[in-house]
Order: C-alpha cells, then sequence, then structure tokens
C-alpha cells in the first residue's frame, strides 16, 4: 500500500517548483500593474501638458479682451466720439469676446468647479464692463440716469483696479496648485 503524503512533504519535496510557480504568477502580476501605472502616468502627464497649453492660450485671450475693453474706456474718456470709431472698437471687442469665450471653454474642461465659476464670473465682468461702458454713452448727457449707472471712474476702480485682478489671480493660484507650485 502506497504512504499517504502529507501535504508539507509536498511543498518540502517540490518547493523549487512552487516556488517558481508563485514567482511566474506574482511577477504577472506586477507587470500588468506596473504597465497599468505607467499608462496612467502617462496620460496624467500629457492632460497636465494640455491643460498648460491652454491656460496659455486663456491667459492671451483675456489680455486681448481686457486690452481692447480698456481701449474702449479710454477712448470713451479722452478720444474722439465718434460712431466709426466705436463702431471699429465694438467689433473688436466682439471678435475678443468669442475668442475669449472659446479658450474659456476649452480651459473649462480641466479645471474643478471653483475655478469654471471663476472662469465664468471673469466673462461676466468683462460683459459688465462693456454694458457699463455703453450705457455711459446713452446716458452721459442726460440727468436721469439708471439706478445702478457707474460712472467711467466707478468702472475703472472697480473692474478694472479690482475685480478683474483679484479673479485673475485666483485662476493663476489654482494652475500653480494642480502643478504643485505654491
Amino acid at each position: 500500500m502506497k504512504e499517504d503524503i502529507q501535504w508539507y512533504e509536498f511543498v518540502i519535496n517540490n518547493a523549487a517548483e512552487i516556488v517558481l510557480i508563485f514567482g511566474a504568477i506574482f511577477g504577472s502580476i506586477k507587470l500588468l500593474i506596473d504597465w497599468d501605472v505607467k499608462k496612467r502616468e502617462i496620460s496624467f502627464t500629457k492632460i497636465q501638458e494640455n491643460k498648460l497649453i491652454e491656460a496659455k492660450e486663456f491667459f492671451k485671450s483675456y489680455q486681448s479682451l481686457r486690452n481692447s475693453l480698456q481701449f474702449f474706456f479710454y477712448q470713451t474718456r479722452h478720444g474722439t466720439h465718434k460712431d466709426k470709431v466705436f463702431d471699429k472698437i465694438r467689433d473688436e471687442i466682439q471678435e475678443n469676446y468669442i475668442d475669449f469665450d472659446y479658450k474659456s471653454m476649452v480651459l473649462k474642461l480641466f479645471m474643478e468647479k471653483k475655478d469654471i465659476q471663476t472662469i465664468e464670473n471673469i466673462m461676466t465682468n468683462c460683459e459688465l464692463i462693456k454694458i457699463d461702458i455703453e450705457t455711459w454713452h446713452i446716458y452721459k448727457y442726460t440727468s436721469e440716469k439708471p439706478e445702478n449707472y457707474k460712472g467711467l471712474s466707478e468702472v475703472k476702480a472697480e473692474y478694472f483696479d479690482k475685480v478683474l485682478p483679484d479673479l485673475i489671480r485666483e485662476i493663476e493660484t489654482s494652475l500653480r496648485g494642480s502643478y504643485n507650485l505654491n
């Protein structure tokens, strides 16, 4: 009659083969995990690179829009008041606003919810600047001004000097944080 081999005797007698099998299994699992981690790392790096490119385009577009709004403001305040001049400025603002809106939509794909809100606030405030300057043009010679009427000095002090720089700083801080540059 054949002796029953105990499991521990089997393990002892075949230890090299068992270690080899387990080594192959765990080695294969480690290769799969390393491959997945590397793939995710490459994807994250690509996303961060694209985010940086889109942020650069966003800021360039913002500068163009802000400059056109400032030109409208200074032309209103100090320049000639010809319709032809203002029509050209309005067209430029509209083009810059469309470009900024597009660049903002793309950047929002990479941003967190609070940053998306900040970008939307920038867009809203740029539109408010244009509206307030247009309102000034409409009511500059009347004594019956609307309740929320802002003079040109208020527009500059509120939007150009305070609100927009603060909102842009929020976006810059968020972007630096996402790249661990704080």
